[in-house]
């Protein structure tokens, strides 16, 4: 069968993470014969129906399959947000989804649609309400998509699908299947539509799945499940052996897991002692999410060898708001794992929630002053958020539900909790805002912001990496010299890779003169300088 397969995340557009999970179903279905395309409806043009009409055109699809990756940002205090809720203001995609759905209705009114994805897999029924659809797939898609395809439109035998949910007079969601890893499940080439996200952000690989914490807030446990599935570790080293074969532009690794240190330290041991034998870490930079705890010394050690940096998941320093949202970990174990990185030399970005259950100025002021005593520098940074958002299925949602709360709900209670809502103690989201940041010395809060500029650049990387040259060609040279100066390197480099010189050669010249008859000159200089050098290289 002829399949389409859409990445319907639209914070691509501020965070660039490929859709790691529909290259995964993309390469099991391709194994099986059948002909799968990959496409961001949000890329190039900034009107999604040109995009998807384009694509629609060329690819012919039998069957659409939708990734969602987000329903929001889960951040309440969004200076650019679409969605304003009362003392609250974010970014909610689900509209959007919902755009892309009824363009597909009006085109091919009996194209069979099925939506899956992280966010998917927490409100599926909702969801699917929403969206007008009858069929989705919670979890790990790898399967249970193939099936479909196999038995469409064969209700009784769609029913019978593992992970499937259908419609049969009411919605039904089946019962999930232990996911394990395989041999042949690897993705042999990833999706070079998203090359220009491998090589600024990074390239997830896949080492785990599976969650056994409690977090009031987390969704991973729903999504990934409770139980652990392990990549064997010669697994990920063979991966990252090819990657290093294949593409000598990548240079820094995702390691997509739930928390890395979880269950325990002894499968990231053995992972980063086999990178340092393999001699990975003098090519690669290695970035990964940890729990404060287990983290010792010796881990610590291991991790400074292989070249890593961490997200520290902290949330809070005050043992009774850790206590009440179900932490694994205390105080004594955030301080004893920022210690343990800054002696070994360890990049550690300490992430942050302030107004989870049990939070008080004083707990929020203790923070601070814990933030204060070990500040940001050279290879520490501190990001945070503030309210958690409310997802069906969490504790938090449990909590909200069985106590009847109201008084710090902020945003909108919806089915499913599909739409952004927020419990925010002891006060607003916006009243914390501004609390927090006159107690702050350094801006901390993370921003997701959005600029012209950053989607010229995303638009004609997309192009780039397609090499549709011609195309891009034409929207550089009618983008604005900001635009074209951040861009200009990549397309320069991929255009003389593919041997079309003459590309390379009109978007040099074009962003030189453009540099020439700009007033400001002198914030172009050095590029000027490069350019004309890579000029003399081409003539």
């Amino acid at each position: 069968m002829n399949v389409l397969l859409l990445y319907a995340d639209k914070y691509y557009l501020i965070k660039q993470v490929y859709p790691f999970g529909l290259d995964l179903i993309a390469n099991d279905l391709r194994q099986y014969g059948h002909r799968v395309t990959l496409d961001y409806p949000f890329l190039p043009d900034k009107e999604v129906e040109t995009n998807f009409a384009k694509t629609l055109e060329e690819t012919d699809p039998d069957v659409i399959g939708i990734g969602i990756r987000n329903l929001d940002t889960c951040m309440s205090c969004e200076a650019y947000g679409d969605f304003q809720g009362h003392d609250c203001k974010t970014f909610y995609f689900l509209p959007a989804i919902k755009g892309i759905v009824d363009m597909i209705k009006k085109r091919r009114a009996k194209m069979p649609i099925v939506v899956g994805g992280g966010a998917f897999t927490i409100s599926p029924v909702a969801i699917l309400k929403y969206l007008g659809l009858e069929y989705g797939i919670v979890g790990e898609g790898e399967g249970p998509f193939r099936q479909f395809l196999e038995v469409f439109p064969d209700k009784g035998k769609i029913s019978k699908i593992p992970n499937m949910v259908h419609f049969k007079g009411k919605f039904v969601v089946n019962s999930r299947q232990t996911h394990r890893f395989s041999q042949g499940q690897e993705v042999k080439e990833r999706e070079s539509k998203f090359n220009y996200a491998y090589e600024t952000v990074g390239l997830p690989v896949q080492v785990k799945r599976g969650c056994n914490q409690n977090c009031s807030y987390c969704v991973e446990p729903l999504i990934e499940g409770r139980k652990f599935a392990f990549r064997p570790t010669d697994a990920v080293v063979d991966e990252l052996k090819a990657v290093f074969e294949k593409h000598e532009d990548i240079r820094t690794i995702f390691f997509v897991d739930t928390e890395f240190n979880v269950p325990d330290q002894q499968y990231p041991t053995t992972l980063a002692k086999k990178i340092i034998r393999e001699g990975l870490h003098e090519y690669f930079r290695f970035s990964t999410q940890v729990l404060p705890r287990p983290f010792d010394a010796d881990f610590a050690k291991m991790l400074s060898e292989a070249g890593f940096s961490l997200i520290l998941t902290s949330d809070s320093f005050a043992d009774g708001v850790l206590k009440k949202n179900q932490a694994s970990y205390r105080q004594e174990d955030v301080v004893r794992t920022l210690e343990l990185c800054e002696e070994h030399g360890i990049d550690c970005t300490v992430a942050m929630i302030f107004g989870l259950p049990g939070e008080t100025y004083a707990t929020i002021d203790h923070s601070i002053g814990l933030m204060h005593k070990y500040p940001p520098g050279l290879l520490r940074r501190y990001e945070y958020t503030i309210g958690g958002r409310i997802y069906q299925g969490t504790p938090l949602c449990r909590f909200i539900e069985t106590t009847g709360e109201e008084k710090n709900l902020y945003g909108k209670r919806s089915e499913g909790f599909v739409e952004p809502c927020y419990f925010c103690g002891p006060e607003s989201p916006v009243k914390l805002k501004e609390y927090i940041q006159k107690a702050l010395p350094h801006p901390m809060m993370y921003q997701n912001g959005y600029d012209e500029t950053r989607f010229g650049t995303l638009a004609l990387s997309y192009l780039i990496d397609q090499r549709r040259w011609e195309e891009a060609t034409s929207l550089f040279l009618g983008s604005t010299l900001r635009v074209r100066s951040s861009i200009y390197d990549y397309f320069f480099r991929k255009s003389t890779d593919a041997g079309r010189r003459e590309v390379a050669e009109a978007v040099s010249v074009n962003l030189l003169e453009g540099i020439g008859g700009s007033d400001e000159t002198k914030e172009y200089g050095e590029q000027a300088e490069v350019i004309r050098y890579y000029l003399s290289l081409l003539r």
